[in-house]
């Protein structure tokens, strides 16, 4: 196995980790969209999205646990947007790592994850309730 195929978990634990923790955004307000309403949820989850983006995975929300599609990034590293409401935790899990903890109803979580360029990524997100809503969006490079 590749030596950054073993740091990118590790990676998006800490990264994830560090940013679901503060209490700053790390996107200037004029620079980020408005979430689009999610079918799924009774309002939507801001994202903080950028409005010029390469999107591997556009915004999704849901509730309970869910795959999310697999996606290849075109760089050596990709982006993830990830809130949830309510009480309780989010997990993001991947293939190759251990679960990473997202806290409900604080700010957006934006981590940056380093991989091998070219190789097929998936994630799935898994609440402590299957009532709680999430919203997640993946974009190519930082």
């Amino acid at each position: 196995m590749r030596k950054v195929a073993l740091v990118a978990p590790a990676l998006l634990a800490l990264l994830l980790s560090a940013c679901s923790s503060g209490d700053g955004e790390s996107t200037k307000e004029a620079d980020a969209k408005p979430a689009s309403t999610p079918a799924t949820a009774s309002k939507p989850l801001d994202l903080k999205l950028p409005k010029k983006a390469d999107y591997l995975i556009p915004e999704t929300a849901g509730k309970g646990t869910q795959e999310i599609d697999s996606f290849v990034s075109a760089k050596d590293v990709y982006t993830v947007h990830v809130r949830c409401g309510g009480r309780g935790n989010l997990f993001l899990r991947s293939e190759d790592s251990d679960p990473v903890k997202v806290k409900c109803g604080g700010p957006v979580a934006i981590g940056n994850v380093f991989v091998d360029k070219g190789d097929e990524q998936s994630l799935t997100v898994s609440p402590d309730s299957e009532e709680t809503a999430w919203a997640i969006a993946i974009l190519d490079g930082k």
